[in-house]
Parts: structure tokens; sequence; C-alpha cells
């Protein structure tokens, strides 16, 4: 678990005014105090706090009118997920089409992981669930690692069986809100537990693919590597410009 004395003070601070949104402390529709009032309510500088009214506003918890003041709008966080779908091209259809095989599963500390993990640290434990994915059953065409947090340790059984992503479970289950994924993509000599499991010789060169999956706190809760041959794998990405 991330040590809460790591997160920046502006998360510490929306956590805050999000509790007491959600106990009615703010209620819905009216205005939250001034910047000054706030800043001395709570401690923090001017700069700690507009960091954390844009994030409470990219949550759709609340709204700023010029002159007006800071309205609180909801309790409910709102999912921004769907405007960024677009950024992980036909991901879902990936998944549907496709078959998950869990190859082994343990606990990992986040200094030995293939993907260094932010804002965690290298003590940190989660656990990791090595997959292979295949489209016929028979030839795998991708070697994963998955890293969740040991609090989702129950969505372990869902995997494998319900063609869903697994930030998509961990979603529905526990209530989590994805707000960005970071992708990042490199060639690389393939790993020899993957190579065996994908069929390959030994120091094949292969195409890796990591997403690291940001909640509402802006903190990571799944992290994904996943090793594909180049001769079974194909990823295209369509950039449309914008008139602005």
């Amino acid at each position: 678990m991330i040590n809460q004395f790591q997160k920046p003070r502006y998360i510490l601070l929306a956590e805050s005014i999000i509790e007491l949104i959600q106990s009615d402390y703010f209620p819905i529709d009216s205005l939250l105090p001034t910047e000054p009032e706030l800043c001395k309510k709570f401690n923090v500088s001017r700069y700690t706090l507009r960091e954390s009214m844009k994030l409470l506003r990219e949550m759709g918890l609340i709204e700023s009118r010029q002159g007006f003041g800071i309205t609180v709008l909801s309790k409910e966080r709102k999912n921004h997920y769907q405007m960024k779908m677009d950024a992980i091209p036909d991901l879902w259809e990936f998944v549907e089409n496709s078959q998950l095989k869990i190859v082994n599963k343990g606990k990992i500390f986040a200094g030995e992981a293939l993907a260094n993990i932010p804002n965690s640290q290298n003590n940190d434990e989660w656990i990791v669930i090595e997959a292979t994915r295949a489209i016929d059953r028979v030839t795998p065409i991708a070697w994963k690692h998955i890293y969740i947090k040991p609090k989702f340790k129950n969505i372990i059984k869902k995997l494998g069986k319900e063609k869903v992503p697994i930030y998509s479970m961990i979603e529905k289950e526990f209530g989590i809100q994805t707000i960005r994924v970071q992708q990042e993509m490199s060639a690389l000599t393939i790993p020899n537990s993957a190579a065996e499991s994908l069929g390959l010789e030994k120091n094949s060169i292969g195409f890796q693919i990591t997403r690291y999956y940001f909640d509402e706190l802006d903190q990571v809760f799944v992290v994904t590597v996943s090793i594909y041959p180049p001769n079974r794998f194909n990823y295209k990405t369509e950039l449309v410009l914008s008139s602005s």
C-alpha cells in the first residue's frame, strides 16, 4: 500500500474536501468558503488549494464561476475515462476476441517489478499475475505481467473467465474511477520465461507495451506489461488533427 505521507499535499487536501462534501458538511448547491478561508482552515498555500480545486473540478464535484465563487455540484465522482478511450485503440475489442490464461501468481515488491510503478516505494507490496493471451487458444500472441494492489486480490478469480479488461473489473467491483492511462512502448530482447511461454527461441526480439492506470486521486492501481512477438502482433494508432 502507498504510504499516505508520500501523496502530494494537494491530493490529501482533495481527499479531505471530498469527505466533507460526501458527509454534507459542504452540501450540494452550496458555496465553498473563499480561497483565503480554505487556506486558513486547512493550513495550505494558495497553490496547493488551487491544484486541489482543479482536481475536484475534473471529478465533476465542484464548479468555479468568476465573481460568484465555487459551488458544490455533486457527491459522485464523474468518470472521465470515456473521453480518453481513443488513446488505447480497440482495447476492449482486443480483450473480447482473445483468451487470457493465468500461468502463475504471487506477491512482489515494487522494486522487483518489470515496470517502474509511479508513486510507489521499492518495498511496497503488489500482486503480480503472469499470463498469456491467445486468439485461437493454441498460439499465444502475448505474454503479460499484471500488477495489482493486494486489496484487489479477489478480482483474480475472475481473470480468464470474464472477457473484460482488469481495470474495468476493479472499477465495477471496488468503485474505482480511471481518469487516465499512461502508455509506454519499446522493443526488447524477450525474457527467457516469456519466450518459453510464447514458443520462441531464447534472445528473440519482441515488442513491449506497458500501461499504467491512474485513479481519481492520480494513484496507479493497475499496471500491465505485455510482450508481443513481432510476427504475431500489429499495433495501429489513428491520430485526428484538431482544427483549434
